[in-house]
């Protein structure tokens, strides 16, 4: 039998782990009433995975250089299949928080590792391709989490929905993985930064900046859109998942566009076009509770969040000097940092004022954001 390139395969073993974060996403209610907790409460779990992921970045791209891309993620996605499995059994607000740490230190090793192969296969390929590799992470949480939507309507137990995905998730993600070449061969190896501890040129602080406040609104459907769904516009069952649905069958569309709109019409009003979308979305977010207003504005928000994080991260890969892995580093402690903060304060909005309104800050904070991507829009023509 043919072995599968390791383009497809690293597509494939994008879209595996996303399959998981489907299954996460709909099923946050679900484990909210498990812990009988409120809304802070999913704000601490959202933190400690948080946190974990920033520890195991830190120290990644060591252990990528020590060994190889390959080896990282193999490892991340054995411990990630098996570290979903005690998740319905967790009754303590507590302990889950300490189990939030410990996956999301596993889940922030893969980011990094799947992201520098990705990094790699753009330079050795000589095309822009990472928001296409991203795609097929969006069709994964579109994919887990249309199972799992189904799985909710036919009244299907939380445990059975894990032991479902881990069951055919693990096996496949392994084959895949053995697909992988040990190590792609680019710049990195005389790179002359292969530590974030250095004085970072200004295109990493602007991509570090912009990717932070694509995470406040990508993470705030991956996390509230179905307690959004619950809660504001007040439905259940299938129609739970129709804000992760409609965000990312439009973030799908977007980002297996993204390369080639991005070489077409370049950086900066890539981004400028989807800043744009991105604030009128979270406007119908913020202010209109029905089925058919939050269908557009999940849908424009997924279009408008489609492929800013790719692009951070093709950039922030391809910067002279800088190695490949400590680029995508930085904007990935970038981007869960934002989460440091983040999740209590948006549960504390969220109780306080009702859950439409966490839309609101993301909302300010895009509008100001204009100003200096405009200002410096020369550091995009690239």
């Amino acid at each position: 039998m043919k072995k599968v390139s390791d383009i497809l395969a690293i597509k494939i073993i994008f879209f595996i782990t996303a399959c998981y974060v489907g299954l996460w996403v709909l099923r946050i209610p679900t484990i909210k009433d498990q812990l009988q907790t409120d809304y802070v409460g999913v704000g601490y779990i959202m933190l400690s995975f948080a946190l974990g992921s920033i520890f195991a970045m830190t120290f990644a791209n060591a252990f990528i250089l020590k060994t190889s891309t390959k080896s990282i993620i193999t490892f991340t996605l054995i411990a990630e299949g098996c570290l979903w499995l005690p998740v319905p059994f967790i009754q303590e607000l507590w302990i889950f928080i300490i189990f939030s740490f410990i996956f999301g230190m596993s889940y922030g090793a893969f980011e990094i590792a799947c992201n520098v192969y990705a990094s790699n296969l753009e330079v050795r390929e000589k095309k822009s391709m990472m928001s296409g590799f991203h795609g097929f992470w969006s069709l994964g949480v579109l994919f887990g989490s249309l199972i799992t939507s189904l799985l909710l309507e036919w009244n299907y137990s939380f445990i059975f929905n894990i032991l479902l995905y881990v069951i055919i998730l693990l096996p496949l993600s392994l084959y895949f993985v053995l697909c992988l070449e040990s190590e792609v061969e680019t710049k990195s190896k005389d790179s002359n930064q292969r530590n974030i501890f250095f004085v970072w040129p200004l295109l990493i602080f602007l991509l570090a900046l912009i990717a932070m406040a694509n995470a406040l609104t990508e993470g705030s459907v991956d996390s509230w859109g179905a307690l959004y769904m619950r809660d504001f516009i007040e439905v259940d069952g299938f129609y739970l998942g129709l804000a992760t649905l409609s965000f990312n069958i439009f973030m799908v569309i977007g980002r297996f566009s993204g390369d080639w709109i991005r070489d077409k019409i370049g950086v900066f009003l890539l981004i400028l076009i989807l800043f744009s979308l991105t604030i009128i979305s979270l406007t119908i977010l913020a202010n209109f509770n029905s089925i058919f207003a939050a269908i557009v504005g999940f849908s424009l928000l997924g279009i408008g969040a489609s492929s800013i994080v790719p692009t951070a991260y093709s950039l922030a890969g391809k910067i002279e000097g800088i190695d490949s892995g400590v680029g995508i580093t930085i904007i990935s402690i970038a981007v869960y940092g934002t989460f440091v903060g983040a999740p209590a304060s948006l549960g504390f909005i969220a109780n306080n004022y009702g859950i439409n309104n966490i839309f609101v800050p993301m909302l300010i904070i895009f509008i100001i954001l204009i100003i200096p991507v405009s200002f410096y829009r020369k550091k995009f023509l690239i």
